[in-house]
């Protein structure tokens, strides 16, 4: 065999390789993320979230999450804050009927009254944090997207698919591109985009297998706008909760899940 055939056979053989690494589609990749998370939607969390401001001041919040799988397709999430004091017994109700149709309330004890908050609004910054509502909601309708893959890379020694999701329907943002973790199909990074601009970027760190779920105990998220950052540590979570619907509902929200 001579060397022109040798070196032939080894391009056709490197081509093949690369052809059967990203055979999966990116719909395909989601449909796996989005399988994990419904598999996590029955869960209690209690998370720490820390807020820095561009001079490098910090404010810091606890919060406490229910969250339950209602059937197939639709969920309710309640998400209460403990800590500081000005934000006590805030929060913030989803009930989904199914990932696309859902409503969305927030509580304030200081108006004592409950505010229903737009469709419109899930892009905005989630109570002064760099984290959206939406970031707080279920799964998506991954019929509202497209789905792309851009390539491979490895984040913290974890091999990842590289996915451009293109919303089909109008978000603050035009496109995000996300990195998931092969065979474990959570995001490692993500990064969001208006048009050609880069204005929001996360990270997911601290990963940990919590029963059979792989769970990020650490979420860096930054507006590059503003500098403005917001880290968020998980201090406790289970899963395979069995919550009450009356947990979820608005009066609870006054009561603040009690």
């Amino acid at each position: 065999m001579n060397k022109y055939l040798r070196t032939a056979l080894c391009l056709i053989a490197l081509l093949w390789q690369a052809t059967c690494a990203l055979a999966i589609t990116g719909r395909e990749v989601y449909e796996k993320v989005h399988e994990l998370r419904q598999k996590a939607l029955d869960r209690q969390t209690t998370a720490t979230m820390v807020l820095y401001d561009k001079g490098g001041s910090t404010r810091t919040r606890s919060l406490i999450e229910y969250s339950k799988k209602a059937d197939p397709e639709a969920y309710k999430v309640l998400v209460v804050f403990q800590t500081p004091a000005d934000l006590k017994d805030v929060g913030f109700l989803i009930h989904a009927r199914t990932f696309s149709d859902r409503d969305l309330w927030a509580y304030f004890p200081e108006f004592k009254r409950v505010r229903r908050i737009p469709t419109t609004s899930q892009d905005d910054a989630f109570f002064g944090t760099d984290f959206s509502y939406d970031d707080f909601g279920g799964p998506p309708n991954l019929d509202e997207y497209t789905f792309t893959i851009q390539g491979e890379e490895t984040v913290d020694g974890k091999p990842c698919y590289i996915v451009e999701v293109t919303p089909k329907v109008h978000r603050k943002y035009t496109r995000f591109m996300a990195w998931v973790a092969k065979d474990l199909w959570i995001h490692l990074k993500i990064a969001y985009y208006q048009d050609k601009v880069l204005y929001r970027a996360g990270s997911f760190t601290d990963v940990r297998m919590v029963g059979d779920i792989p769970t990020s105990f650490k979420i860096h998220m930054e507006n590059i706008t503003t500098g403005h950052k917001t880290e968020l540590t998980i201090d406790e979570i289970i899963y395979h909760t069995k919550f009450p619907d009356d947990l979820f509902s608005q009066q609870s929200l006054e009561r603040a899940g009690r």
